[in-house]
């Protein structure tokens, strides 16, 4: 079993230009693909080694287009645009030499502005530490999770036929080292996705796309630290979902936005 870091160490450059190679362990699968998070993880985790440090990332837009298999891949990158300020880059895994997800992602350095507003104040909620953690039961909860630690505040468990498919959760690696990016963007879609406490067992959800801002640069923080997810569906029908979720850190600071677009199957 690998952890997270040793799976974004695993990310090197090759003997081709812009390409990097990936290794995908099987307990981060979620079904018969690696879930979400960590296939947009090791893409950025490409690109970060190719931007320069004053190139904060601002904004992530992904498509999972197939499944991402345990094994060895690869990750081309291909620079859009080179701007004053800032970098439009845009990257593919390819599993088998077939796309199944890409990345464009805009990175920009800091500018002087008189505008400052501040982020979504965090909701007032439970400690953690008050609320029992969801356990990982193998065979019925997703493979991935058992690298994770979450705790619900509000809303339905999943599969629990809940009248609104809003909710709320702590959650945290099981894991410490430093948390970067990549492990923000991993924790952001570690949640079930909304919807899924909407209906009744067995049912599937799964990403079409996916949207991440970034409102400021993350702050020193541990991968074992807190974090607040609040996740709300904006709207749906027809088996769509259109979710978007607010992520604050262990200090109460709005770090995150992201909007997803996701498909859930009824059976």
């Amino acid at each position: 079993m690998k952890n997270f870091q040793a799976l974004l160490a695993g990310v090197k450059e090759t003997d081709q230009a812009n390409e990097y190679s990936a290794h995908v362990d099987a307990t981060w699968l979620q079904g018969r693909t690696a879930f979400g998070g960590l296939s947009t993880a090791l893409i950025v985790k490409a690109m970060l080694e190719a931007i320069p440090a004053d190139r904060q990332l601002r904004s992530v837009a992904v498509m999972f287009v197939g499944p991402v298999p345990e094994g060895d891949h690869r990750i081309k990158l291909r620079e859009l645009r080179v701007g004053g300020s800032v970098t439009h880059m845009q990257g593919e895994l390819l599993c088998d030499g077939e796309v199944a997800a890409t990345v464009s992602a805009a990175f920009g350095k800091d500018r002087q502005s008189a505008a400052s507003l501040a982020g979504p104040v965090m909701p007032d909620v439970v400690a953690p530490d008050l609320i029992q953690a969801l356990p990982y039961i193998e065979g019925l909860t997703p493979t991935f999770t058992q690298h994770f630690d979450m705790r619900i505040c509000s809303g339905g468990l999943p599969f629990s036929q809940s009248e609104s498919a809003d909710f709320s959760l702590w959650l945290r690696f099981k894991e410490t080292g430093t948390a970067d990016l990549a492990a923000l963007i991993a924790i952001a879609d570690v949640p079930p996705m909304p919807g899924l406490n909407m209906i009744k067992a067995p049912g599937i959800g799964s990403s079409l796309s996916w949207y991440l801002e970034f409102p400021q640069a993350l702050s020193k923080a541990d991968m074992s630290d807190w974090w607040f997810c609040d996740y709300r569906s904006q709207a749906t029908g027809s088996g769509y979902f259109h979710n978007y979720a607010t992520i604050w850190d262990a200090s109460g600071k709005a770090v995150m936005f992201s909007r997803q677009v996701a498909t859930v199957f009824e059976k």
